[in-house]
């Protein structure tokens, strides 16, 4: 009898894991489904917009064999801004203020690791889908100017009393006005055509258990959205990634199995105009009537999402689901997509963006506008460009009115270029400053390089074969130390 309790109690257990175990929810499809509710027309202008994203990464691929010269010189990294709109219990399960620094760090890190094929994961993609891991080539760095170009660290908080909170959440089912986006409520936008603005925020009413939300440039043009709101809404706790923040008082609140800053690459493809890989059609196939697929050709037909972290059957591949034939025809020869950052997977599932995936996404935000191959205004080329275009807001400066410290003061120190494709050179008085060295970390904390100071007033440094992302400069002088963030592109 003992021991059937014991099992009965170890069963209850395990129940109650499973139940208690988080799956991804995005809202984009069930926003698609409120549009067309209220504007039948919708239907079409979103079917055209999906059926236009291939022809887009067909240009793409196009453009850059003729524009690597002009490309390489002409763009920026996107900046972000991170508004995050929290009561004082979840500002703390964040980490307070440091962890809200490293959570926006790791972030900017995540997005530029997942986005230029650099992410250490990728070595768990099965062999028949290696020749399928695309590199979008957008780079992120926090935007470090406001838009009326005062200093900033990337990222803003408002605390709101828990109370308040039912009043920010983004209800998708009713679409009210997004509270979180207005000044009197929350924090409003930045600039939507300079900056990517990011909102954290806690998720109410019957939206609970949203992990994220996006609004696009095409939303906008189709009347359903403002330009003001403009921009991604991802759970407050799914910022930033453990992998790179390790573990630190006060950061416990994360929302596993969401703690590696995918929802928020899972949401910048959204707001780069592509889509979930089966297609948003509940369990139907291209080829059904009703059903659809995300309009991109090198991700297999896929019935519907994929949920946890999947199992794979086939060797050198993922799985097959209920699209896998049509007709006599084998449509998922290496399984599905499940592995891509636009499925509904645990964040240590998700690995890749397709070639057409990345071209696609590389076509709104890395060719000028006016660039031609889709209809104008449901998912144009070059309609992110002008987010390249500001290297100025990239660059870390200090308020004005912050009094400097004697060090900083006598030293000079400056650090150009930055943003900065590889070399940097740190510029320094040596007449009144002794420099004992430059040490330059990665976000982890580890070394890179190091320079011995000598007697002269500038130093170059090239990191041309790091990883890109942002790096610590710390500059030790005899009288103390300045540090410094850079990002590398």
């Amino acid at each position: 009898m003992k021991k059937l309790l014991l099992l009965l109690w170890g069963s209850m257990l395990l129940h109650t894991a499973l139940s208690a175990q988080h799956i991804r929810k995005c809202g984009m499809q069930r926003k698609h489904e409120a549009m067309i509710a209220k504007n039948p027309d919708y239907a079409r202008f979103l079917a055209n917009q999906k059926a236009s994203l291939q022809a887009a990464g067909d240009y793409y691929k196009q453009y850059k064999l003729h524009a690597t010269t002009e490309r390489s010189t002409a763009l920026s990294a996107v900046p972000v801004i991170f508004h995050i709109i929290v009561d004082s219990a979840q500002f703390y399960n964040m980490g307070g203020a440091s962890g809200i620094i490293r959570r926006c760090d790791s972030q900017i890190a995540v997005l530029n690791a997942d986005f230029n094929k650099q992410n250490a994961d990728s070595a768990l993609i099965p062999s028949g889908w290696k020749p399928l891991y695309g590199n979008v080539g957008i780079h992120f760095g926090l935007a470090h100017r406001d838009p009326s170009g005062n200093c900033s660290p990337g990222y803003e908080v408002r605390i709101l009393p828990g109370t308040s909170l039912t009043t920010v959440g983004y209800d998708i089912d009713s679409q009210p006005t997004p509270a979180e986006k207005m000044a009197a409520t929350g924090l409003a936008a930045w600039d939507v055509d300079k900056y990517y603005n990011v909102w954290c925020i806690n998720f109410t009413g019957a939206s609970n258990g949203l992990l994220g939300i996006t609004t696009t440039k095409s939303d906008v043009v189709a009347g359903w959205s403002n330009s003001w709101e403009m921009g991604v809404d991802i759970l407050y706790n799914t910022l930033g990634s453990t992998g790179f923040t390790g573990s630190a008082p006060g950061t416990g609140g994360w929302e596993a199995p969401f703690n590696l800053g995918r929802t928020l690459t899972h949401e910048t493809g959204h707001f780069f105009e592509i889509w979930h890989t089966w297609g948003d059609d509940d369990g139907l196939c291209p080829w059904n009537s009703g059903g659809a697929d995300d309009g991109l050709n090198d991700t297999p037909p896929e019935s519907d999402a994929q949920y946890g972290a999947p199992v794979y059957t086939l060797s050198g591949g993922t799985l097959n689901d209920g699209c896998k034939m049509n007709g006599s025809t084998n449509t998922q020869p290496v399984g599905i997509a499940c592995l891509s950052y636009m499925d509904y997977t645990d964040d240590n599932a998700m690995q890749l963006f397709t070639p057409d995936q990345a071209n696609v996404m590389a076509s709104m935000v890395l060719v000028p506008v006016g660039g031609s191959g889709t209809t104008a205004g449901e998912g144009t080329i070059g309609e992110h460009y002008n987010l390249t275009q500001n290297p100025g807001l990239l660059v870390v400066c200090t308020p004005s009115g912050v009094e400097a410290s004697p060090t900083e003061t006598r030293s000079g120190l400056r650090i150009f270029p930055n943003p900065t494709s590889g070399v940097i050179n740190v510029a320094v008085n040596s007449q009144a400053e002794k420099l004992i060295d430059i040490v330059v970390l990665d976000l982890l904390g580890r070394q890179v390089t190091v320079a011995k100071g000598e007697s002269k007033d500038q130093y170059s440094l090239d990191l041309g074969g790091m990883s890109k992302g942002i790096y610590i400069v710390k500059c030790n002088f005899a009288s103390g130390s300045i540090t410094r963030k850079i990002l590398l592109q």
